[in-house]
């Protein structure tokens, strides 16, 4: 979406993620700065699938911000790795090394604008997906009084869990939110970049609803909300709508941390400040 409009910018650049959180119904956080920034600043999307997808549509955006009248880009966010990690039959898997290399032409095309001195960028790690438990599995099937035959080969699929595309998937969201994090503190000494740890957000989130956050076996990797292995569970209803959307839970964390991490880092970002 291009805004025609002369206030500063926020630009949002990601992916589907990114592009729901401007739907009312999800209260994603697009939408969320946009009630907040309401005739102070444009808050514009810029979308597609993956990291290397998007490669041209961030040229575009460089050349419209950095145009002689252009309103000043005030806020970059950039959210990948939804689409990039996903290591499933129909995805558009994007290996870890060309991912960070994308992320970081992103970055410093932006820092080495004449035009831009003044964008901070926010690099927000891709969240994890939620997949059900075998037992949860089970108990949904049971309830569509399946077959024999229906019923054993379900079982079947849910055997050897760590070896299914959706396991590998959801570590390797892990895998790439931590490079986004690791990339953002390569840019710590400019002032201008800072990363938004969201996949620790959100299974924080959902180990606070299972009363486990604190708890000395929090992290361990075969109970972390949502990673689909025995004795875990799904996150609860209201953070997806399907195992990778965003629902309005999911965004809602997502929105409060991005606003506590903006405005604690760049207070000057607050909407009073740029109004004034």
């Amino acid at each position: 979406m291009v805004s025609k409009s002369k206030l500063p910018q926020f630009v949002l650049f990601g992916d589907s993620l990114t592009q729901w959180a401007f739907s009312e119904t999800t209260a994603g956080f697009g939408w969320v700065l946009e009630e907040k920034y309401a005739g102070v600043a444009d808050i514009v999307n810029q979308v597609s699938y993956t990291s290397t997808m998007l490669e041209r549509s961030f040229k575009r955006i460089i050349q419209r911000a950095t145009e002689p009248d252009a309103p000043p880009t005030l806020l970059l966010t950039i959210f990948l790795g939804a689409n990039d990690a996903c290591i499933m039959p129909q995805g558009e898997y994007v290996p870890l090394p060309r991912f960070e290399a994308n992320i970081r032409e992103f970055v410093e095309t932006v820092l080495i604008q004449d035009n831009m001195p003044d964008t901070k960028i926010i690099l927000i790690t891709p969240p994890p997906i939620n997949i059900p438990s075998p037992a949860e599995e089970e108990e949904a099937n049971d309830s569509m009084e399946l077959g024999p035959a229906a019923a054993a080969a379900m079982a079947a699929a849910r055997a050897d869990t760590k070896e299914k595309p959706r396991y590998k998937t959801y570590m390797s969201k892990r895998k790439y939110a931590d490079r986004i994090m690791e990339i953002a503190k390569s840019y710590e000494d400019t002032g201008r970049v800072v990363g938004l740890n969201y996949w620790k957000a959100l299974v924080d989130a959902g180990l606070n609803d299972q009363n486990r956050l604190g708890n000395e076996d929090a992290y361990d990797e075969d109970r972390l909300p949502g990673c689909g292995l025995k004795g875990a569970k799904q996150f609860k209803n209201g953070y997806f709508t399907d195992g990778l959307h965003l629902a309005p839970l999911g965004y809602d964390v997502l929105s409060k941390e991005l606003l506590d991490l903006m405005l604690s880092r760049w207070p000057e970002l607050a909407p009073e400040r740029i109004s004034s």
